[in-house]
């Protein structure tokens, strides 16, 4: 096999591993949604049930934890899908794709890009937290949980 095909077959063998990558991190993200909403109800109706109002503000660790964490494996996906991006804007880019077949090479970081790549940096956690998908659902949940501690409050006034 000459080395231009095995660089060829290493960029598709390598998009193909990045599509599955990020799949995996939405599954993780959507799994990490899931288990915050079921500890968070979980302590809510702790809360309700056993009449310790002083438990609320435990809800604001489990959203903000989670919020960072879930912010955590959303930088590591959104860099797999800026690779992703470099791969797409390359094999459509006509003159850098005739210039890659006539030199009979893939630039660099392009095949198998699994490792990293120098151009592209891993987004801030503060960009990761103000990102639609992550701060939405955790700016609701903290504001549920901010009426529940006030009803518990005045409740127990």
């Amino acid at each position: 096999m000459e080395r231009f095909e095995f660089q060829l077959a290493m960029l598709q063998q390598g998009a193909e591993e990045l599509e599955k990558k990020i799949a995996n991190f939405t599954t993780i993200l959507m799994q990490l949604k899931t288990t915050a909403i079921t500890i968070w109800v979980a302590l809510i109706g702790w809360v309700f049930t056993s009449k310790i109002d002083a438990l609320v503000p435990l809800g604001y660790v489990i959203i903000f934890g989670f919020c960072f964490l879930e912010a955590t494996y959303w930088k590591v996906q959104f860099y797999y899908i800026q690779r992703v991006n470099a791969i797409t804007q390359f094999l459509n880019n006509e003159s850098a794709l005739n210039e890659s077949f006539n030199a009979r090479s893939i630039p660099e970081g392009l095949v198998h890009p699994l490792g990293s790549l120098k151009t592209i940096k891993m987004p801030s956690l503060w960009r990761a937290i103000c990102a639609p998908s992550i701060y939405i659902f955790y700016t609701f949940l903290f504001v549920v949980n901010s009426i529940v501690w006030l009803i518990t409050l005045k409740t127990a006034l």
